[in-house]
């Protein structure tokens, strides 16, 4: 019996134990058996869905990312607490 580890493009994912021993054959029956599997692992073998395959939500971004010391945060109102708080 071999595990097969799977990772969706959702996040999710699990692990298959089952008779299945060829690694192809695994990748090709967890891709058809569950929705938006971009990874598959099994001890030291690896399959990858290629980039450009990956939906738009997964594709590296290629701009920078803005500096966010930049983006100016509205001002938080200030409360003042008595000086004697216990009285």
């Amino acid at each position: 019996m071999k595990s097969y580890l799977f990772t969706t493009d959702t996040d999710r994912g699990g692990v298959m134990l089952c008779e299945i021993d060829d690694f192809d054959t695994a990748v090709e029956y967890l891709c058809n058996r569950f929705d938006g599997v971009v990874k598959i692992e099994s001890s030291e073998q690896v399959w990858q869905l290629p980039e450009a395959d990956k939906p738009a939500s997964e594709a590296v971004e290629t701009e920078p990312q803005s500096d966010l010391s930049a983006v100016a945060t509205a001002p938080q109102p200030v409360v003042s607490e008595s000086a004697d708080l216990f009285g």
